[in-house]
């Protein structure tokens, strides 16, 4: 028997190990055993936006619970699909589990899709899985960066895209939520590295985290979640929302209204004061969903070059984002729900990355 974590779609908190067994391959198939795979905040708004953005329909469960998705590496074990051979290394969107079965088209040299038809009309973005040994920016003492950041740094390169089509909106100050986070501090690898002329970088955070931030090097100005209040208008700000959080986003609006230039949002890292806030004075808070601006990037400037300009900026930010973590390795599905429920709980070093080894 194997194992999966099991979420409660009703309560994210309310997670547990179950038992799963192995289904027969039907010709097209091929059968991964997960070896590794990340977890961190993001896969916090995956499960925070589970139903809203349906995440929860890629590897639906028969009992009605949720399987929470995660980025990692995998080893095809058994194949009856054309051009896979067992053995071979796979990077890609795997359950929080230790097997997975995928229906498979498109092979090449460097990739292939997961064709199922239930994952026909989710975000094409995830259907996509890397074959190891033909990508060139694979190595196997990557992994543990691969995995936990390089997931979060597209929708950071995107973002950064973004604002700088947008000039910044008129912003004279970016502020980012949750700033120590790994999806934040990659957007702000990114604005530091190619700092927009008049434009000052802050981070938002918490006390607790507020030595880490700073030590980063990437942040013009540091403020605390209890500073909002003291906010003034100027320099006018423009949020970049990594946190989700309901009670911050009421005290920004209600401490800038109009002052604020706009309020892009992104994660869910603080999930349990998620709920909508409800009406704020200020401009209206905007979804930012990564997939749809990858599928539009595309179309501008073909995949090629969107994979050229996008690989470029992750291995600048690779190294870097190396040094800034300390990996936690977790072991087995006891290890993964350890790890869940510790990100749940906020009871985590940000300075950490952790990983679970699952089989």
């Amino acid at each position: 028997m194997g194992w999966a974590l099991s979420i409660n779609k009703a309560d994210i908190s309310d997670a547990s190990l179950v038992k799963t067994a192995s289904q027969p391959l039907s010709d097209g198939q091929a059968r991964f055993a997960i070896r590794r795979f990340a977890l961190t905040a993001n896969n916090i708004t995956y499960a925070a936006f589970g139903a809203a953005m349906r995440y929860w329909d890629f590897y639906p469960a028969e009992d009605g619970s949720g399987r929470l998705p995660v980025w990692g590496f995998a080893d095809v074990v058994e194949t009856r699909a054309p051009g896979l051979e067992v053995g071979e290394r796979i990077y890609g969107y795997w359950p929080a589990a230790d097997e997975a079965v995928l229906s498979v088209d498109a092979v090449k040299p460097g990739s292939f899709l997961e064709v199922s038809p239930h994952r026909a009309e989710l975000a094409s973005a995830y259907n996509r899985y890397v074959r190891c040994q033909a990508d060139p920016g694979y190595a196997p003492e990557r992994e543990a960066a691969q995995m936990v950041l390089q997931p979060l740094f597209i929708t950071s390169f995107l973002i950064d895209l973004h604002l700088r089509d947008h000039d910044f909106m008129g912003a004279g100050q970016i502020t980012l939520t949750s700033a120590s986070s790994k999806t934040a501090l990659a957007l702000a690898h990114l604005l530091h590295a190619n700092h927009p002329e008049g434009v000052q970088i802050e981070a938002l955070t918490s006390a607790r985290n507020t030595d880490f931030v700073q030590s980063t090097g990437y942040y013009d100005t540091i403020s605390t979640y209890d500073a909002i209040a003291d906010f003034k208008p100027e320099p006018r700000r423009l949020i970049v929302d990594f946190a989700g959080d309901s009670k911050v986003n009421k005290a920004l609006h209600e401490t800038l209204a109009d002052d604020l230039i706009g309020n892009i949002r992104v994660g869910g890292a603080h999930w349990e004061n998620s709920a909508p806030p409800g009406a704020m004075p200020g401009p209206k808070p905007v979804f930012f969903f990564a997939p749809d601006h990858v599928r539009d990037r595309m179309k501008a400037w073909g995949s090629d070059e969107f994979g050229r300009r996008y690989g470029a900026a992750w291995m600048s930010f690779a190294g870097a984002g190396q040094q800034l973590f300390t990996e936690e390795e977790y072991d087995g599905g006891e290890g993964a729900l350890a790890a869940y429920d510790a990100l749940i709980g906020g009871d985590f070093d940000a300075a950490s990355a952790m990983t679970v080894k699952a089989g």
